[in-house]
């Protein structure tokens, strides 16, 4: 869920970064109150969304936190829609106390698009409407069928009516879109889940919708190319988020609820789990540019979630098939290996170099060791290489697909791994010299921020991944990532999940270390 944080990070910055809202979808058929919803959801899969009121509105002008995260250029302009549009007495006194959209989606070429999208209970009359929006000083032009609005200041958006719903954008052809789009039953579960959690909605400032199905989409003016390697998992993510934003000056946080919707994500095999204390981060290199955590409570019962898993990737008996043809070579019983002296906690992360490693705790990394000596070889005075492949991925699944047979050390009750020996070096080298993530400020600050008991943890940090995100991602939201008044000064990104009852509890969060004045 790296996978997932990654998206949600790049996705967040440069979705934000761009401001560019966007809308989607209407049908007659559904309830006239939901008009609105569907409009967003229909062809976007990152939606924020607020009551239309100026208290609120106020609330989050005053926040520095949604300019820097925006940028300067996109945020006056989001100002100005809603200062000129939105906020008028014509379309204010049709959509007061209603719920506004802001939904994300591609534009042309390197860029986002958005849709506003909100109603109004009465009937709306164009024509009463707009002689209202010219006598507040907005030009109107009808140019192929679409309603052209031209501001005071030179901003330029664009209308769509229809019965009660009304759609505002930054390009025509969005609105196009919903105006004349058919009902599609894969927006319905979407839908649901967001009005499942209405009672939690009520009482925030705002929220944030994400269907990962439509991260992909999203993403491409984003992310060159296809979504390969880290990012591959995003191509195939059924998953609902319903997030409420928490009021503050500091940091961006959002609250909530994610959903997998599908029993063949291996994620969700941890969201039955009980919530677990993180500690395997203590050993990350300072150096870290991202990290997943995974924890669960007790190996066994997880285990045979984990051969499902397997059996729904067409990979049933990997574990029985693995032990048998180990046990006939070395006459080993695999079983009494991982599963005796793995703990609870199990780890991916990369550098800022863009090495990837691995890593699990132990309950008894000495005995593990001597074990494991028929299923190795000496590197070095240090390290050891396995000699079968495939050993973590089969016990742990997916976060270890890629090391096949890696090279790996046990120190201090972890087994740590990677596929180059000398990237392995590095970290133990680090480790002695005490080079650790935990020692920073920031980091010691991040944790101040977030709940230490969790399932899934997916780290980003924003200074040790300045060269990864500049072969990733393409230039225009990269410059977003390192301007000054932008985000430059965010240090890091969590996506943080803790399994309840099928589901998870989540926190997103965007945090900003501010170091504190020396007294001289």
């Amino acid at each position: 869920m790296k996978k997932i944080l990654l998206s949600i990070i790049v996705l967040l910055t440069a979705i934000i970064t761009m401001a560019y809202l966007y809308f989607s979808k209407l049908n007659t058929a559904h309830a006239e109150s939901d008009l609105s919803l569907y409009a967003a959801v229909s062809e976007s899969g990152f939606i924020f969304s607020f009551e239309q009121d100026k208290s609120v509105l106020d609330l989050l002008k005053e926040q520095d936190n949604f300019e820097e995260i925006m940028g300067s250029e996109k945020f006056k302009s989001l100002q100005s829609l809603k200062n000129g549009v939105l906020s008028s007495p014509a379309l204010n006194a049709l959509t007061q106390k209603q719920m506004v959209y802001l939904a994300i989606l591609p534009g042309k070429g390197k860029a986002l698009d958005f849709v506003l999208s909100t109603q109004s209970d009465k009937d709306i009359s164009k024509i009463q409407l707009f002689q209202a929006l010219k006598m507040a000083a907005i030009q109107i032009d009808s140019i192929a069928g679409q309603t052209k609005l031209t501001l005071a200041d030179s901003s330029i958006f664009y209308l769509g009516i229809k019965d009660h719903l009304i759609l505002l954008s930054n390009r025509p052809e969005p609105i196009k879109t919903i105006l004349t789009k058919t009902y599609d039953k894969k927006d319905e579960a979407f839908v649901d889940y967001i009005k499942s959690g209405s009672k939690l909605s009520k009482n925030s400032l705002a929220q944030l919708y994400i269907n990962f199905n439509r991260i992909p989409a999203l993403l491409q003016p984003i992310v060159p190319g296809k979504l390969n390697g880290e990012l591959s998992i995003l191509a195939h993510q059924d998953a609902f988020a319903l997030l409420t934003y928490n009021y503050s000056k500091e940091r961006v946080l959002f609250t909530g609820t994610t959903q997998i919707n599908t029993s063949d994500s291996y994620y969700q095999l941890f969201s039955e789990e009980n919530p677990q204390k993180m500690s395997i981060q203590n050993i990350l290199p300072e150096r870290t540019a991202n990290y997943s955590i995974y924890a669960l409570d007790k190996y066994d019962p997880w285990l045979k979630k984990l051969d499902h898993w397997f059996k729904e990737h067409k990979e049933e008996q990997k574990r029985t098939k693995l032990a048998a043809a180990i046990n006939q070579k070395y006459h080993l019983n695999l079983d009494l290996l991982f599963p005796k002296y793995f703990q609870n906690q199990m780890m991916t992360f990369q550098l800022s170099t863009g090495e990837k490693l691995g890593a699990i705790n132990l309950s008894n990394g000495d005995k593990l060791d001597q074990l494991l000596i028929d299923l190795s070889e000496d590197y070095s005075e240090d390290l050891k290489l396995f000699k079968e492949p495939d050993l973590l991925y089969t016990y742990f699944g997916m976060p270890f697909q890629s090391f096949k047979k890696p090279y790996y050390l046990i120190i201090d009750n972890y087994l740590v791994f990677a596929n180059n020996a000398a990237t392995l070096q590095s970290f133990l080298n680090d480790y002695r010299a005490n080079k650790l993530l935990i020692n920073t400020p920031a980091f010691i600050h991040l944790n101040n921020q977030l709940p230490n008991n969790s399932n899934l943890n997916f780290y980003i940090d924003h200074q040790n991944s300045h060269n990864l995100l500049a072969k990733n991602i393409y230039l225009p939201f990269f410059n977003q990532l390192n301007t000054e008044k932008a985000l430059k000064n965010y240090e890091s990104f969590v996506y943080q999940l803790t399994g309840d009852h099928g589901k998870f509890q989540t926190n997103l969060l965007i945090n900003k270390f501010i170091p504190a004045e020396k007294d001289f």
